[in-house]
């Protein structure tokens, strides 16, 4: 075994089921490049977990007249469903409410910085009638940097951390009243001591340009504090920080610390914690670009003051996919369900689309009418090729032509490497190799059907294990 990664995906909140938009973002990408890597000979631990203290829980649980932990439980369930019918092949998806694991690794993490951190009052918002405060999933007013509509957390447009001491207005999401301004006493991290360090630890780390111009003005203010403690709303609760609810974003490196420990112990087969989560291991973090303030800074910042564990990691983020124009939302039902996509299509096709316009750079659109014409002029005639090619390569009745293909597979190994990682790359360059061979029966080669079938395999894992089995016999 050559080397140690645990690949990460950005924790889904547990109010609703799976959709495209998720498929898109982190959790395809993060499948494919784990596929990769062991194909390689890697090592590799695929995490996420369920992100039961983020505040659109409750909100989506409370009419519902259900506990938010319970509601949790059940969407999880439904989560891990999804992603096996989509072969998402994770290796822990954790329910953080129900593991010490990560109580105790949120815990450690505030000990580390525990000499940055202090008990300050600020501003947020708070409604009476609902009783709630406008921290994040509960409030929306605008963006200081952007002037889009956004919570008081991370914006969605920008992906900078709103000031709220800016905000001059917030609606409340329950009863969709104006809130009032109120002070509060909460813990906040001088997170911005850790800058230069920060930008430090990214110098020469491979990363996509939104990312890359993102962090030169994220990090240019060394004042800046991050409230870590919201009073009255979501969070876990830790003697450390006088039971004050400790926010998710804080602990979204431990809830991956927490999967890994987990995930260890019932698996002693892989090795132990200490073999995994050491300064030789290396971290891939997937993450929409909303995402990146917690993420490429906030746990970095986590990590540069914990002396245990593996170093900052990789970076690869995703902008967002639309549906017919419009974001897709959980809370609105506006979203392609994957369990209703999986139960009409295979999931290769499902899988192989998906990455093929997956929005990694740019937001993109999804719609029904452009997916049903690929599926019916690309992808059917593509998987009775590989039906019919399984015979041929299992009798090796063909020739082999690997010349024709080399360009091709070469364009796949690049965008399948770490340095310029892209499944939108990789299900190109897949689908043009298809179209040659689809297109030109003097190439259909054993070796170029198993050339095929080893480029396929991240993406289309069952067409290619029909190849490569064949292939074997």
């Amino acid at each position: 075994m050559k080397g140690k990664f645990i690949v990460t995906i950005t924790p889904p909140t547990p109010n609703g089921d799976l959709h495209l938009g998720h498929m898109s973002g982190p959790f395809l990408a993060a499948d494919v490049l784990s596929r990769r890597l062991k194909q390689q000979g890697y090592d590799v631990l695929l995490v996420s977990y369920a992100d039961d203290y983020q505040s659109y829980l409750p909100r989506k649980s409370k009419p519902l007249r259900r506990q938010p932990f319970e509601f949790a439980r059940l969407v999880r369930d439904m989560m891990l469903n999804t992603m096996a019918l989509a072969d998402i092949d994770i290796d822990c998806f954790l329910q953080a409410s129900d593991s010490d694991d990560y109580r105790h690794a949120a815990a450690h993490y505030v000990t580390r910085v525990a000499d940055q951190v202090a008990l300050r009052s600020g501003k947020t918002f708070y409604c009476a009638s609902c009783d709630c405060y406008g921290y994040e999933g509960f409030g929306r007013g605008h963006c200081n940097w952007c002037g889009t509509s956004s919570d008081a957390s991370q914006c969605e447009h920008c992906a900078r951390m709103p000031d709220i001491n800016q905000m001059a207005t917030m609606t409340c999401m329950s009863c969709q009243q104006p809130m009032v301004e109120t002070q509060v006493e909460q813990y906040v991290w001088r997170v911005g001591e850790n800058y230069a360090a920060v930008a430090q630890a990214h110098k020469n780390k491979p990363m996509r340009q939104c990312l890359s111009e993102y962090l030169e003005g994220a990090l240019s203010d060394s004042h800046e504090v991050w409230p870590i403690t919201r009073p009255g709303d979501a969070g876990l609760q830790l003697d450390q920080l006088a039971q004050q609810p400790l926010h998710t974003w804080f602990m979204g490196l431990a809830g991956y610390q927490a999967c890994v420990r987990s995930y260890l112990r019932e698996h002693p087969e892989r090795g132990s914690f200490a073999h995994w989560w050491h300064d030789q291991t290396q971290l891939i973090h997937f993450l929409g670009f909303d995402c990146s303030y917690s993420h490429a800074i906030g746990y970095v910042a986590q990590q540069l003051n914990d002396p245990q564990g593996p170093p900052p990691g990789q970076f690869i983020t995703n902008r967002f996919l639309k549906l017919n124009g419009d974001d897709f939302s959980t809370s609105r039902g506006h979203a392609v369900w994957i369990r209703d996509m999986a139960a009409r299509y295979p999931a290769d096709a499902i899988r192989l689309y998906t990455a093929l316009f997956a929005p990694e750079t740019e937001v993109k659109n999804f719609v029904q009418a452009d997916f049903d014409l690929w599926f019916s002029s690309f992808f059917k005639p593509l998987a009775l090729a590989v039906d019919a090619a399984s015979s041929a390569v299992a009798d090796d009745v063909v020739a082999d032509q690997l010349d024709s293909t080399e360009a091709f597979y070469h364009r796949w190994c690049g965008h399948a490497s770490l340095s310029q990682f892209s499944m939108a790359g990789m299900a190109d360059a897949l689908c043009a190799i298809s179209d040659l061979l689809l297109g030109s029966p003097a190439s259909r080669s054993r070796q170029n059907w198993l050339r095929w079938a080893d480029m396929a395999l991240p993406l289309c894992p069952r067409l290619a294990q029909t190849i490569q089995s064949a292939g074997a016999q």
